[in-house]
């Protein structure tokens, strides 16, 4: 062989090895490569894992704090409940008893009434002092009066006022010459008032003026009165 020839294969040898190692990889890049793409993965894998369990644990304290607040309000609302149902109770038996023991004060006035009373039909069946028995009531007729008029109730004055629709009920109208037109001429039947509101308008009697004379008929006094047409004629000069 020349040496032209030798000098050629061996520059084609070299090129061949020069290419081989440039253009194709070898299996030791290869793994390098997976292994990088893996380190990566298990990198991104750890770095999930580090978060979702800080995320999970956050809404889980969230939620907690949510639901001790929810069962705190409940509570509240329950014992207001509770508060209120009892409220109620008391204030109804408070008018129970209201309405149970309302005359008890006026019980109190009447009882010494009632002795007063008792004490005048003993006495009427020990003495036939009329004079005494009348003193005796007209004193009971005061304590019953001051008894109400402690409670606020008034007897309606009505002889004398002028009639009153709302305090007085008028039973009949009288003519009269002394009492004017719509003043009560007589009292039947005390009224009494309690406070403003009245309990029992008086029965009266209301007049109606003076009476009305009676007229002569027109007919009447054209007769008496008209002139006499003879007597109007003149006298010839």
């Amino acid at each position: 062989m020349s040496e032209d020839t030798e000098m050629q294969v061996e520059t084609d040898k070299a090129e061949g090895e020069a290419s081989s190692e440039t253009t194709v990889p070898t299996d030791d890049t290869n793994q390098l490569e997976i292994d990088s793409t893996q380190r990566d993965e298990d990198n991104k894998t750890q770095t999930d894992d580090s978060v979702e369990p800080e995320t999970a644990a956050t809404i889980e304290e969230e939620f907690a704090k949510l639901k001790a607040e929810y069962q705190e309000q409940y509570d509240q609302m329950l014992r207001k409940i509770a508060e209120f149902d009892n409220v109620k109770k008391r204030a109804e038996r408070r008018a129970e008893e209201s309405s149970k023991y309302a005359v008890e004060g006026v019980m109190k006035d009447i009882i010494p009434i009632i002795d007063s009373v008792e004490r005048a039909i003993e006495s009427t069946n020990e003495s036939k002092d009329f004079d005494a028995l009348s003193e005796g009531i007209q004193l009971i007729h005061k304590q019953l009066l001051d008894s109400l008029q402690r409670r606020n109730v008034n007897p309606i004055e009505a002889m004398g006022e002028n009639f009153d629709p709302n305090r007085h009920e008028a039973i009949m109208h009288v003519e009269s010459e002394e009492v004017p037109e719509n003043a009560v001429i007589e009292e039947f039947q005390r009224g009494y008032t309690l406070h403003d509101r009245v309990v029992r308008p008086s029965m009266v009697s209301v007049s109606k003026g003076k009476p009305e004379k009676v007229k002569e008929s027109v007919s009447t006094d054209e007769e008496v009165n008209a002139p006499n047409d003879a007597n109007e004629q003149t006298t010839p000069k």
